[in-house]
């Protein structure tokens, strides 16, 4: 009897260890970096490269247009960071939009590489050094992926896009490197604010700002929308979607509010009846991400 209530429980240990995701969980935790998936969509590769900064595996996705293999031409890509509680292999745009365009001659080919940053960063380097999200985008994937694929390596053949935790990511990464972008999309964006922190906040401030609203400031899309309104203005296309009743609404619509104060042309829609779900809007979106992404292709 003893024996049997001894297996019993340690089948119950074992279990627990085998579906307890420590992307998930909250801190404190080492967050994973490099994930191996259990499926793959047609055209998408799992990869990972070394992150210096970091010293760790850090793994994205990766989809090859058709004809990749075994042509010569470069393409443009398009970065996309996901959300929260996410890795590069969970939360991202679903590839069959972009390859049906491509198939249907509405889109032209390109690469599209689907970053890790981390479950719980914000696309930030936190305080402490700890987890350096930005870091490893900026300068390693990123160089990474110009070096050993035939991209065509200008900002005017790059896009960022994200969704939540991402659409936030992408924002402020591609306001405040405008130099690197051409076009960000953001889709229902975790946008909380330097003034919220006191109000429920997330555990990850914690981890990445010390529950410093203004460290959490100086990283914050408002920060270097205003640091960097004429560098941006007219030259980054910027497109923000966001569901009606999506919790993040009204941050989605003060970064609106925020934009249209400096005067920097972007696209805005909502979505009636969505709430915080990637899959029904990109069911709304379609292809018109990656057609906003193609339009700014080789415009600078």
């Amino acid at each position: 009897m003893q024996m049997r209530l001894l297996l019993s429980i340690c089948s119950l240990s074992i279990l627990g260890s085998q579906t307890t995701d420590p992307n998930k969980s909250g801190f404190p935790h080492d967050m994973i970096w490099f994930n191996e998936p259990k499926t793959l969509e047609p055209g998408v590769e799992h990869k990972g490269y070394h992150s210096a900064s970091m010293n760790k595996q850090v793994g994205y996705n990766i989809y090859l247009p058709p004809g990749y293999e075994a042509g010569s031409q470069r393409y443009p890509v398009v970065y996309w960071l996901h959300g929260r509680n996410n890795t590069e292999i969970s939360n991202f745009y679903p590839v069959r939009y972009l390859a049906g365009g491509i198939a249907a001659g509405k889109l032209p080919p390109m690469i599209v590489v689907y970053a890790s940053g981390g479950s719980q960063t914000n696309y930030c380097d936190s305080y402490d050094g700890k987890y350096l999200a930005e870091t490893t985008v900026i300068t390693e994937l990123i160089p990474y992926i110009d070096k050993n694929y035939r991209t065509i390596a200008t900002r005017g053949e790059r896009a960022l896009q994200g969704m939540s935790m991402g659409g936030f990511g992408a924002m402020r990464l591609a306001l405040k490197y405008p130099d690197l972008f051409s076009s960000v999309v953001a889709f229902a964006g975790g946008y909380r604010w330097p003034e919220d922190m006191n109000v429920n906040p997330h555990p990850s401030y914690a981890e990445m700002f010390n529950n410093d609203k203004e460290i959490f400031r100086t990283h914050h899309p408002e920060t270097w929308a205003r640091r960097n309104a004429a560098r941006v203005r007219g030259k980054l296309a910027i497109q923000i979607y966001v569901g009606t009743e999506d919790p993040g609404l009204a941050g989605n619509r003060h970064m609106h509010a925020l934009l249209d104060e400096l005067e920097i042309p972007h696209g805005y829609r909502e979505f009636e009846g969505i709430a915080h779900n990637l899959n029904l809007l990109a069911a709304k979106v379609t292809t018109e991400n990656f057609e906003i992404a193609v339009r700014s292709f080789g415009k600078h």
